[in-house]
């Protein structure tokens, strides 16, 4: 580990990416507005995929491993923190953070996520009372390294960040969680990260959070998927009024004309949404913030690789599902309906869109007479 490294991970500490919620006027969240949203039913039944075959690592607060959501489809566990007295294979989840992202990429129950038939891996790297160290995260990152082709993982969910904001990874490109993430880039593997919640208080300047700035990450910001009325959140940001595709007052952004390498590679809801809960094995959590929008990409990954994986018996490189997310995409401009109390940087995004993405990753299979 080099120094500049050292200083940086013992001063820095990682946290889950959801803003806390002060009150709102209207509240009707649900899983299923996502997935209507994004069109993923749609395009399962279209392009006859649904995670089938796969795996997703979940690098989190870990997973109510029992709940029906996930049955019969949790590969293994594995635990870093110090929770459930340190045993390496309970990834048990006291916080609920893990347990909802998770179902949001692979419920398949009460709840149903993107890619409901993938199974899933939870690596607990955060601890039930808050934060958490990079050294656990790259002890996850390694994890995944050594056994993905004993479980097939085939993309990795990280809704973490440590609250920064940056705008190049220069300085981060000797980490060695940087290395590992490199090391699952080469094998294919994605790895998909939110971009952070502080944009307001941040004053309203573009970037990201570690490890969502690295370039070799599918970077994730979040939009609101119906009405939800005003938003507050604790940090002083403000929705005064919400619609699909609105770019919530919290995600972080950069957008490619400030840094084409680090960009926000993609948005997606992350407000409000409702997914599996840790209260019992039929229970759901309702949350938000670029943790949910993070994994919704992941499924999206998931069903790509599906169909490239069914078509050509290999994964896609990863340069290649960002630029079908990115060309199988809506653009949204940050400020043309967004009410709230940040600076809008008027700039154009892009927003998921499932049936977009998979027709133009299967063109792109059609132009190599693949398909």
């Amino acid at each position: 580990m080099t120094e500049p490294e050292k200083s940086f991970y013992q001063s820095t500490s990682i946290r889950v990416e959801e803003p806390k919620q002060v009150r709102t006027s209207l509240f009707i969240p649900q899983l299923r507005e996502v997935d209507v949203f994004v069109r993923a039913t749609e395009a399962r039944s279209t392009f006859h995929v649904s995670g089938s075959g796969l795996c997703v690592a979940g690098l989190d607060t870990g997973l109510r491993a029992s709940h029906i959501d996930f049955a019969g489809r949790v590969a293994t566990q594995v635990n870093y923190t110090d929770d459930s007295r340190g045993d390496r294979e309970n990834a048990s989840d006291g916080q609920g953070h893990g347990t909802n992202v998770a179902g949001i990429i692979v419920a398949n129950g009460v709840h149903r996520g993107i890619a409901p038939d993938a199974r899933i891996i939870p690596i607990k790297v955060l601890p039930n009372r808050g934060g958490g160290s990079f050294e656990d995260i790259i002890g996850g990152l390694r994890w995944v390294n050594k056994h993905h082709s004993q479980y097939q993982i085939t993309c990795v969910c990280m809704s973490l960040g440590d609250a920064s904001n940056h705008q190049n990874d220069e300085e981060f490109l000797d980490f060695e969680l940087n290395e590992q993430i490199k090391l699952l880039k080469e094998k294919r593997i994605a790895v998909v990260v939110a971009s952070g919640n502080d944009y307001f208080r941040y004053d309203s300047e573009q970037g990201m959070s570690f490890p969502a700035i690295l370039r070799d990450t599918i970077s994730v910001g979040a939009v609101y998927d119906s009405d939800e009325g005003e938003m507050y959140y604790y940090d002083g940001a403000i929705a005064y009024s919400t619609k699909s595709g609105q770019i919530t007052p919290f995600s972080q952004r950069l957008h490619e004309s400030v840094n084409n390498i680090s960009r926000t590679d993609i948005f997606a809801p992350g407000a409000v949404v409702t997914s599996s809960g840790i209260k019992d094995d039929r229970s759901e959590s309702v949350q938000q913030g670029t943790s949910q929008a993070t994994p919704v990409i992941a499924g999206v990954v998931l069903l790509l690789q599906q169909l490239h994986f069914r078509e050509t018996n290999k994964l896609p490189e990863i340069d290649e599902i960002v630029a079908w997310l990115r060309a199988g995409s809506v653009t949204i401009i940050d400020g043309d309906d967004e009410r709230d109390n940040v600076d809008n940087t008027h700039k154009e995004f892009l927003r998921v869109d499932a049936v977009l993405a998979l027709d133009v990753a299967r063109r792109a299979l059609l132009r190599r007479n693949i398909v």
